[in-house]
């Protein structure tokens, strides 16, 4: 017997920001458990347990088992205080309700483009988060900007992207799985045209990119996670969707599969 069709769903924050009261994101689109509000300020996610994260993020990045996700925007009165990225995370998840310890994650985009995307298959959910701007777009390999290893805050831009599963995933699947998530993000600005200033090469990021990597602890470990596996395909799919639209908004999409 052929297995169920993968289930879509979708969520844009497009029409529902700029504002300044937090608009409740569906349960629906999200992992179980997991409560989501997004304003104008950012995104705040509280968990009821921890998930196990890898992640790039200023804040909580690396391995650890976190209790919430932050995504703070970041607008002009904020540009002193990037030199301290954490402070600037928790006090943002502190004023959300966003228990500790907390991943977070900086952008100065709008977070009009949020988008979640989800995909319901086997009975396993994964999920997909981003926001997106293009403001310091780059191509891995491009001259950099800052000439010393440990450089202040860069450009405002960022792609902040994030992927939660039901699934337990091993160490190294985790990783494997931040690689392919960043492959899909270059494919997708691939298909864009999306350019870089430095060398007008098609971009594969700007230079202030995050990802993170969320799943649970239950359950037997998957160990593979790359393009031949079902996970893989699906996880970059679900990028390569949901940051396309935030790039470049298409009526109805939150609508549509």
């Amino acid at each position: 017997m052929a297995p169920a069709p993968a289930t879509w769903w979708r969520w844009s924050a497009r029409d529902d920001l700029p504002s300044a009261t937090v608009q409740t994101i569906p349960a629906a689109r999200l992992l179980p458990g997991w409560q989501a509000g997004v304003a104008g300020s950012g995104l705040a996610i509280a968990f009821d347990r921890p998930w196990h994260c890898l992640s790039s993020a200023v804040a909580g990045g690396g391995w650890s088992m976190a209790q919430g996700f932050a995504n703070r925007h970041v607008g002009d009165d904020d540009r002193a205080a990037l030199n301290t990225p954490a402070a600037l995370i928790a006090d943002f998840a502190a004023q959300r309700g966003l228990a500790a310890p907390c991943v977070g994650m900086l952008t100065a985009a709008s977070m009009r483009s949020l988008r979640f995307a989800t995909v319901d298959i086997e009975g396993e959910r994964l999920c997909v988060v981003v926001t997106a701007g293009l403001a310091n777009a780059r191509r891995a390999g491009d001259r950099a900007d800052r000439l010393a290893l440990r450089p202040g805050p860069c450009e405002a831009g960022t792609i902040n992207l994030a992927l939660a599963t039901t699934l337990a995933l091993t160490p190294a699947a985790q990783v494997e799985t931040l690689a392919t998530l960043t492959e899909a993000k270059a494919a997708a600005l691939q298909a864009l045209d999306a350019r870089s200033p430095i060398s007008n090469d098609i971009a594969t990021g700007t230079g202030t990119d995050a990802t993170a990597v969320f799943c649970t602890s239950a359950g037997e470990p998957l160990r593979y996670t790359g393009k031949h596996t079902l996970f893989g395909e699906y996880a970059a799919r679900l990028v390569i969707d949901a940051l396309t639209d935030a790039i470049c908004p298409q009526p109805g999409w939150a609508d549509g599969c």
